[in-house]
């Protein structure tokens, strides 16, 4: 980016009559997966950068921000927006608890390690993982998170696209993860799988919290995790959600989510027309 001038640019009035505006244009309206490989080629490209990067020199300095609140919400009222959600990932720290999290999510409380991403107050935009590993224990627990403010006519996935850019800009790069095992999104996980796992990764530690809630044994503990991971699967996930490895990892590289929603929140990144 270094090597492109964008004020000089419009200065001269060349921006508008270039191509790159209106491929930016096309991008946008494309589904996540096609957005993202998009977005991928752009970051080799210093002017498309800098134009994503102009969100407050297009000449409306309110058209591209998308703030957020810090809070709390409720985990059964959160739905994904991806439609992978692996149950590796769902169960391991509910039948080990390996993070020291169990407890806190019996008790409604958790501290996942950092809040999640979500948007209106309903949507899951980053942080699947955490919010199925609280919602297959507890349900009825509320989660820290990042909420994005609702924007007239942007949708969730319009929202995912937004904070791809974001965590593309400040890397350089557009990262990505998978999901581990089962995905409980496109089919229930037997009572049988699950009590399999219990026993087998099952730690004492854990067991210790779960009997301080009244589950003493491995049957109760999995028969507690198939229910709400059932009703996971019940909820399922918005129209048109993409595979986990085309969703945004704000917190990707060890660096903090809120930087890259700061950076929506100002306006700074050029999501909306004009281009």
């Amino acid at each position: 980016m270094d090597n492109f001038d964008l004020r000089k640019y419009l200065a001269e009035g060349r921006l508008f009559k270039e191509d790159s505006k209106d491929d930016l244009q096309t991008s946008m309206g494309k589904d996540v997966s096609s957005f993202k490989s998009d977005l991928s080629k752009y970051l080799q490209v210093p002017k498309v950068k800098a134009i994503l990067d102009a969100g407050l020199a297009d000449g409306d300095t309110n058209d591209d921000k998308l703030p957020y609140t810090p809070t709390k919400l409720a985990v059964k009222n959160l739905i994904p927006t991806q439609n992978e959600i692996g149950f590796d990932e769902s169960v391991e720290g509910d039948i080990n608890d390996k993070y020291n999290s169990l407890k806190g999510i019996l008790q409604g409380t958790p501290n996942m390690g950092g809040p999640i991403v979500t948007y209106a107050g309903k949507y899951i935009i980053d942080g699947h993982h955490r919010w199925s590993a609280v919602f297959a224990a507890n349900p009825g627990a509320k989660m820290d998170a990042l909420d994005i403010k609702a924007k007239s006519g942007f949708q969730p996935e319009d929202v995912l696209k937004a904070v791809h850019t974001a965590i593309a800009l400040e890397l350089e790069k557009v990262p990505s993860s998978t999901a581990k095992g089962h995905n409980i999104l496109s089919s229930p996980k037997s009572y049988n799988d699950v009590l399999a796992a219990v026993k087998e990764k099952g730690t004492d530690k854990a067991r210790k919290v779960w009997a301080e809630f009244n589950y003493t044994t491995d049957e109760q503990i999995a028969q507690h995790l198939t229910k709400n991971l059932n009703l996971i699967s019940q909820k399922g996930a918005v129209s048109g959600a993409p595979d986990r490895t085309d969703m945004p990892q704000t917190n990707a590289d060890n660096t903090s989510s809120q930087t890259k929603l700061d950076a929506l929140a100002t306006g700074k990144i050029n999501i909306n027309k004009p281009f």
